[in-house]
């Protein structure tokens, strides 16, 4: 049994000064004021000092990192989940948007985690059923149907493992399809659409229930035209995911997600690919990654300063930004400072928040009894020290890894 003493913990939904919590194998067997919680005889003592005990990041939108994207096999997903761990990321599910690229993410999920690794929780399809961009140079094609033969062909091939699928109402057919990937038990997100709010509001009616992304790629909020943004703002039915990296939402709609939501209903995401983890430079991902709207493209990306672009597009071009190369924890951050959470919020936007959107907050996502044993070690900063997934300590770094740094 392993005991770790803090000065701070935080649960998320509570705040404990000089607490304890005890962890016997993969799960946590106490969580409590060093006062009320007896240390049992013999237990090893990790004390972290004036650090803050947190639950482990979870991250229920991820497309990949360090060079591999989620995709392109069992290794490449072994290798997102290592790197996942050293930025405190502890669950996650895989984002896939193609069938062939399902194959490795259920493999994985078949045999479960291994050393050093966070943990897969399932598969969150983003694509093939989203609203073309249409960005200067593409095709102007019309969207093809949303066609349940597709959905169904996801849902056999991702074996039991599919937690999440995205569609945009505004598609033909997209309701239909909503409407059957709730009875089939997944949840409905909406990605990549420009409905107008009445149509956002007829797809909650049909079963959505999850925001991809809120406010990227989607009609914003005007106030003769409330949008999709309107919509996820105002309606309680469904969850908002956040990419709050600080360049893909200003902190001020940052702010009004909150306040319009409350701390309920937001859940961060890190939106991340291959590039995550990589120096800036010119990065060709051509045959590697799937646009989700009319299927295999020639990408090229700049990665610089912080965001990558898609190369042939204007930096100033609404939907030039390629995903995202933050991992959620800089989002702790930036709710925290930019926006002016108190930490302990920001952690339950990613960490508990992010466990019910997905429903698996019966095992991980908040520091208690019973559930598995991960957490993270930080500073009032948010720099990480450690992470642990199930009882191992999967990263440890006296110095600290900065939350401003993405490589």
């Amino acid at each position: 049994m392993l005991a770790i003493k803090t000065r701070r913990l935080l649960t998320p939904l509570q705040e404990l000064r000089n607490a304890v919590v005890l962890i016997d194998g993969e799960d946590i067997e106490a969580v409590g004021l060093q006062a009320n919680t007896p240390i049992p005889e013999g237990c090893e003592v990790w004390d972290v000092g004036d650090r803050i005990v947190a639950p482990g990041l979870i991250d229920v939108h991820n497309h990949g990192a360090n060079g591999h994207f989620a995709r392109e096999g069992a290794e490449a997903v072994r290798e997102c989940c290592r790197w996942l761990a050293t930025a405190g990321t502890t669950s996650w599910l895989c984002n896939i948007g193609d069938l062939e690229g399902i194959k490795g993410a259920v493999e994985v999920l078949r045999q479960g985690r291994g050393p050093g690794e966070s943990s897969i929780e399932g598969i969150h399809v983003e694509g093939p059923f989203l609203y073309p961009k249409y960005l200067p140079g593409e095709s102007t094609d019309p969207p093809l149907p949303a066609e349940l033969s597709t959905y169904h062909a996801f849902l056999e091939a991702c074996e039991g493992y599919l937690v999440m699928m995205d569609c945009s109402p505004d598609l033909p057919n997209g309701l239909e399809l909503i409407r059957e990937t709730r009875r089939t038990g997944v949840i409905s997100c909406f990605a990549h659409g420009n409905a107008d709010y009445d149509l956002f509001m007829r797809a909650v009616d049909a079963g959505m229930t999850h925001v991809t992304h809120t406010y990227n790629v989607m009609s914003g909020m005007h106030h003769r035209r409330p949008g999709v943004v309107g919509g996820a703002l105002t309606c309680d039915a469904v969850m908002c995911e956040l990419t709050a990296d600080g360049f893909h939402v200003h902190p001020a709609a940052m702010d009004v997600l909150v306040r319009c939501k409350g701390l309920d209903r937001v859940c961060l995401v890190s939106d991340t690919q291959a590039a995550a983890g990589l120096p800036d430079g010119v990065y060709n991902w051509s045959g590697r990654i799937i646009d989700g709207e009319f299927g295999w493209t020639d990408v090229t990306l700049i990665k610089k300063d912080g965001v990558v672009l898609l190369a042939d597009q204007d930096e100033n071009q609404d939907g030039a930004l390629s995903s995202s190369v933050w991992p959620i924890i800089r989002g702790v951050h930036n709710m925290t400072y930019q926006v002016g959470l108190p930490l302990k919020d920001s952690l339950r936007l990613a960490s508990l928040n992010a466990a019910r959107a997905a429903g698996i907050d019966s095992h991980v996502g908040s520091l208690e009894a019973d559930k598995r044993a991960d957490l993270i070690v930080i500073d009032e900063d948010v720099n990480l020290y450690a992470t642990m997934v199930a009882g191992e300590v999967v990263f440890q770094s006296e110095e600290g890894r900065s939350v401003l740094v993405d490589a």
